[in-house]
């Protein structure tokens, strides 16, 4: 290849940088400046040159997490021919997600859930927003613990019986290093690790479903294909299936810090892995419905433990072995999931922190320049110069006013207060298919539906509708709203 492919490459590879916001089409994009807790805790300047393929199997590792082992209570409640058809439609709209994301960074040339909230709807609607993005992402941290513990605990069946809340409190203290990260591509380059994880799990899961149909262990059921769940069952569900995998790809965190990033490479790295993850949960669920059928109700964690168990008590050698490789594929997959959850939910939680004592810095400093009686009667040369010492003095004030919104001893102790909440919930709460249908229907629904969508509309309402955008990000808004109600309304009732 010559130097001038390569070149090209670049500058394709750079031609979304959001260091460039010369580029942006509009001046109120241009001339906008970012301010504390605006970065969404992500790198703003990052150096790490992935290729399409890798980039795809970040989005793969990212989306499949905890989420994978509520997929065969899911795959029951909607039937396999459900599931299906909802898998395929929660995926189409993730994908679209994705693609209004990246729109919005083309035309914005930023690429942060606080800046497009801000530039949206002001200060309220950027508060909103982290708000939003401290609760989905403890929540996820908070599940990542719980399933961790549940890992751990179906191993200690093989020696002797320990309590699963001292075993995620053990857990806990051993990711602590994780939440003091500074910035995200320490995680990012061990992810493959994760992946490599997911491997060996999945590998392991169709070698037992292959032992058991040998065995005359499975049972297929043409009833099986229909839902068996409740109305309210289904519609909880659907928030759940959701959390489960799909809004990982449409969450910037997650993707977009890293190369290529432009819209066009980008989408092709989300593609292939919406698609690919798409298959493998599915799959999975269906796989595991079909190796325990309907006494499905609850995690497919605790058959596994209950496989080990039996398994052990039978001497059966081959299936401890695999069980136990198996667990430990998936604590590989999920401590980086729970790394990406620890640093993110610190760097969220610092950022409306930050923002909020900026804006009352601000709102201090506007009322006591209303106090200020003007210099009168000064030469214009004098006044020239006064104006700009002024000015000097008014950038020197800013920039500690900046450096001092918080100390290093303050950020140690609130990433510390975050750890103490996260375990606290983790040690608290055992619920997880209750803690991913909330997180799906309310919080993260939000986030990676109905805000995403509502920013295309609004940056790009200048600009020609093409493949009916528009009109599918409308669709979306309105589909994520109904969940949102639905939510509420079948808690109530």
């Amino acid at each position: 290849m010559s130097k001038e492919e390569n070149l090209t490459i670049e500058n394709e590879e750079d031609s979304g940088n959001v260091t460039s916001p010369e580029k942006a089409e509009k001046e109120e994009f241009r001339n906008f400046v970012e301010e504390p807790g605006d970065d969404d805790g992500e790198n703003r300047n990052p150096t790490e040159h992935t290729t399409m393929l890798y980039t795809a199997l970040l989005v793969i590792k990212g989306m499949i997490g905890e989420g994978i082992l509520n997929l065969p209570l899911i795959i029951k409640t909607f039937g396999i021919l459900g599931g299906s058809i909802m898998t395929a439609f929660l995926a189409f709209i993730a994908i679209s997600v994705a693609s209004y994301l990246g729109k919005c960074k083309e035309i914005t040339q930023r690429y942060s859930y606080a800046v497009y909230s801000k530039l949206m709807m002001g200060v309220k609607g950027t508060i909103i927003m982290k708000i939003s993005l401290i609760i989905m992402i403890s929540t996820m941290a908070v599940v990542q613990l719980i399933v961790f513990g549940d890992v751990l605990k179906g191993l200690s069946l093989l020696f002797y019986d320990i309590n699963i809340k001292l075993l995620i409190v053990a857990i806990a203290i051993v990711l602590l290093p994780f939440m003091f990260q500074k910035d995200i591509s320490g995680i990012a380059r061990i992810a493959y690790m994760g992946i490599l994880g997911l491997v060996v799990f999945s590998i392991c899961q169709i070698i037992l479903f292959i032992n058991k149909y040998l065995q005359g262990k499975i049972i297929f059921e043409q009833s099986m294909l229909y839902p068996k769940g409740s109305f309210k069952e289904l519609i909880l569900c659907v928030g759940g299936y959701y959390n489960a995998f799909t809004f990982h790809m449409s969450y910037f965190g997650f993707y977009l810090p890293l190369k290529p990033r432009n819209n066009k490479t980008m989408m092709k790295s989300v593609t292939i892995g919406a698609v690919t993850t798409s298959i493998i949960y599915f799959s999975y669920g269906v796989l595991c419905y079909l190796m325990y059928g309907s006494q499905i109700s609850d995690s497919a964690l605790k058959y596994l433990q209950s496989d080990l168990a039996n398994a052990h008590k039978e001497n059966n050698t081959f299936i401890v072995i695999l069980l136990v490789v198996c667990f430990l594929g998936y604590m590989v997959n999920a401590s980086i999931s729970s790394m990406l959850n620890f640093y993110f939910f610190k760097s969220h939680f610092l950022g409306l922190i930050k923002f909020i004592l900026k804006k009352k810095a601000e709102k201090a400093k506007a009322e006591e320049d209303k106090k200020a009686v003007p210099m009168m009667d000064i030469e214009d040369k004098g006044k020239e110069y006064k104006e700009d010492e002024g000015n000097t003095e008014i950038k020197l004030d800013e920039k500690k006013d900046k450096e001092e919104l918080l100390s290093s001893r303050s950020e140690f102790l609130i990433t510390f207060g975050c750890y103490l909440y996260v375990l606290a919930m983790a040690v608290g709460f055992d619920k997880i298919i209750i803690l991913d249908s909330f997180n799906g229907s309310t919080v993260a629904n939000y986030i990676n539906i109905i805000a995403p969508c509502m920013f295309y509309l609004y940056f790009a309402k200048d600009k020609k509708d093409q493949c009916g955008n528009k009109a599918v990000a409308s669709f979306n808004v309105i589909f994520g709203s109904w969940l949102i109600i639905f939510y509420f309304m079948l808690l109530l009732f």
